[in-house]
């Protein structure tokens, strides 16, 4: 949030009371306030590394290891990044085993 002009190569400069209002927003809500088990997991494989993304957590490559990787060029879940593309709950903060989607609905 500190460096919206160049986040991840695009500007997604904010006025000053949106850029507020979302980081209020994301401390509130933060893996580190959370006592779900995705969160721990997210959590505790992040510890002493710099990453920004999920995706390069050691938690996240340890659970889609057996995913192929052609999975991820589907026009549909395009990128790794695409979390709700298999996991139906992940806009409510959730990711539970059941509510993920068949990856063969992908192939």
């Amino acid at each position: 949030m500190s460096d919206l002009k160049n986040h991840f190569g695009d500007d997604a400069s904010l006025d000053e009371e949106d850029t507020q209002n979302i980081l209020n927003f994301l401390l509130e809500n933060s893996a580190e306030k959370s006592i779900k088990e995705a969160s721990v997991k997210v959590l505790n494989s992040i510890k002493n590394k710099d990453i920004i993304a999920i995706t390069q957590t050691s938690f996240w490559k340890k659970e889609h290891k057996n995913i192929p990787k052609e999975i991820f060029k589907n026009s549909e879940v395009k990128t790794k990044a695409n979390c709700s593309a298999c996991h139906m709950d992940i806009e409510k903060g959730l990711i539970e085993d059941d509510k993920i989607k068949d990856i063969n609905s992908f192939m």
